[in-house]
């Protein structure tokens, strides 16, 4: 232990001998953000080229923008160009609009609108990486790492599994910035807490579970984990848990009123911040402010409070909103949850996923895991608090990954700093080594241990050697890049020669089809949307005279088909004699008749005869 306390001395040490002094550490910061942030537009050069979005939710977030900044209220987000008339009721805000919307007002003054647009898919989620990068790089130095790691957290940030799933060029949805305020809330709670500091985190917490209520398992972790480090040592806490529960209850009051008005306090919401919510928020903090005005002297009081605090919020929340219980997915259909939900990995838990997949989400925070705990060892008595902290945060959101597999964004970019600590404990001890070749070999062995791109890729390379099936191959790979050039906004233009109108498509293409075309679609992968999912998946999987009554029923013209299309396996796989197995074969019934778009490319289009 003492050595490894010597170790991160010498490493503080050679941050006073910087060649440098003179040059502040946020300036060298920010430049280096700037730059790296620059750096990272290269590798999607091609994607920026091609008008390439790989993800329904980002065309179906661009369409709402579209909508927003054409007439449709702030306060309504219903895409009324999936299931027509009606229209599908999406379940989230207007927050993350606002960027990508004052991007494209601003741009479209001296641009074209699709222009201003590519502009906003490009600039954005470039912001949201130099978040990201600025926040673990405050918590690094806030663990008292030392300057010159702090600068590697930002590289490490950039190649991290976390950045090449949320906060990259043309990912514009929501994951990025969940994944800034999971951090923002790291960073606000560790070390010597302050009642504004804790107050900071609950407003961070507020603002995540308002761009998506996923954040709540967070946000309840973190009330948790200040809950028994109050009862452990009440007079370092004293009202830290109160005043982020109170940052929390009076942040989601304020953005619901800014997101919805006063439209929705009279309905409950599975997926979305709703009243019922917030008076849980409210019932906390109200608990956990007379436990710490009480202040009992025994901590078994002090639990008993806090418990009966906890009971009262879940009785609460079970009482009003019983329909809750099973989750947002829970008023899916079977059909529904089967042929699409199931088949989703992101939402899916870490061990559903394959080994492959799944070593690459975990290994990064496995490592950051790891170096917390070096890091915790070593620590002296003024940051071993912060230490802790930091522990017990990334040891939560990768919990948290494992059931729900998109959740390890935010564990992978809160395990940079763990991953830090590996290398301030080890590379003085390399540096000691006798031989310059023992020292090379030292730093690179540690910097392959530590960084997060080695991690994913020993993880999956490992896997490849036991089971080199998993690996794509040739043939998929072809297929997919057929699938991405299908749904292209380029080839999508050819259907501008249709007239606009309702088409059926499978629920993976739907979004293309709303973003890149003028048309309309019958149904879209969003648990809200039921009806027209269920319609969608029924014409698929069911027999001909279903599938007709369908588009019928509908006022369906046209029939769309990208045949690569994930969900065309699924639903052939499930119904090997539905339309979903036989128009890719070219076995089209009486009522389908191709359709020849020219220019169009990869896609088959039907026209449907009553």
């Amino acid at each position: 232990m003492t050595m490894v306390a010597a170790s991160r001395s010498d490493v503080v040490a050679g941050d006073r001998n910087d060649p440098l002094p003179r040059i502040s550490y946020r300036v060298r910061l920010a430049a280096m953000v700037v730059l790296v942030t620059l750096l990272l537009a290269i590798p999607y050069a091609h994607q920026i080229a091609a008008w390439q979005m790989n993800d329904t939710d980002d065309l179906m977030r661009l369409q709402q923008v579209r909508d927003w900044l054409a007439g449709q209220g702030w306060f309504n987000v219903t895409q009324y160009r999936v299931d027509p008339p009606v229209g599908l009721p999406m379940h989230w805000s207007r927050l993350v609009d606002v960027p990508l919307a004052a991007v494209i007002v601003v741009v479209r003054l001296f641009a074209s609108e699709a222009t201003a647009e590519l502009a906003a898919c490009v600039v954005v989620p470039l912001v949201t990486f130099a978040t990201t990068a600025l926040l673990t790089a405050g918590i690094t130095r806030r663990l008292q790492i030392g300057d010159r790691l702090t600068f590697l957290a930002v590289l490490f940030t950039a190649t991290n599994f976390g950045t090449v799933s949320a906060s990259h060029p043309m990912r514009i949805d929501h994951h990025g910035w969940q994944a800034a305020c999971g951090l923002a809330i790291a960073l606000a709670l560790l070390g010597p807490r302050t009642l504004r500091r804790s107050a900071i985190a609950g407003l961070c917490a507020a603002l995540w579970m308002h761009i998506s209520l996923e954040g709540i398992v967070f946000t309840a972790g973190c009330g948790v984990w200040l809950g028994l480090r109050w009862i452990v040592a009440p007079d370092a806490e004293r009202a830290t848990l109160p005043a982020y529960m109170g940052g929390v209850a009076s942040g989601s009051l304020a953005l619901f009123l800014i997101a919805h008005g006063g439209a929705l306090f009279d309905r409950t919401a599975c997926d979305a911040i709703s009243p019922v919510h917030m008076v849980v928020f409210g019932i906390a903090t109200a608990g956990a402010g007379v436990a710490a005005w009480l202040s009992p002297r025994s901590r078994y009081v002090r639990g008993a409070i806090l418990a009966v605090t906890a009971i009262a919020c879940a009785a609460t929340y079970k009482l009003w909103a019983p329909q809750c219980s099973g989750g947002p997915f829970a008023a899916l259909t079977p059909l529904g949850y089967n042929l699409w939900y199931r088949h989703i990995p992101e939402g899916l838990p870490l061990w559903t996923q394959t080994a492959d997949y799944a070593l690459t989400l975990i290994a990064f925070p496995l490592v950051g895991l790891i170096g917390a705990l070096v890091g915790l060892r070593s620590a002296g008595m003024h940051w071993r608090g912060a230490a802790l902290d930091y522990f017990a945060l990334l040891a939560l959101a990768t919990l948290i990954g494992l059931n729900v597999s998109r959740a390890c964004i935010l564990a992978n970019l809160l395990a940079v700093p763990g991953a830090l600590m590996l290398l301030a404990a080890y590379l003085p001890r390399a540096a000691r080594l006798r031989t310059m070749a023992g020292r090379v070999a030292a730093n690179a062995a540690l910097l392959l241990a530590a960084t997060p791109l080695s991690a994913a890729v020993v993880a999956v390379e490992g896997v490849a050697l036991v089971a080199p099936t998993q690996l794509l191959s040739n043939q998929a790979a072809q297929a997919v890049e057929r699938n991405a050039r299908c749904k292209s906004f380029d080839n999508l233009a050819h259907l501008d020669a249709l007239p606009p109108t309702l088409m059926m498509t499978t629920l993976a293409t739907a979004a293309s089809i709303v973003a890149g075309t003028p048309h309309s679609v019958v149904g879209a992968g969003y648990h809200r949307g039921i009806q027209g999912m269920d319609d969608t998946i029924r014409f698929f999987v069911g027999d001909e005279a279903t599938a007709h009554a369908i588009l019928l029923r509908h006022g369906v013209r046209y029939l769309l088909l990208c045949p690569d299309d994930g969900d065309i396996a699924i639903w052939a796989k499930a119904a090997p004699h539905g339309l979903a197995a036989r128009l890719p074969r070219g076995q089209a019934p009486a009522w389908l008749h191709p359709v020849t778009v020219p220019g169009l490319r990869d896609m088959r289009v039907y026209a449907v005869s009553g």
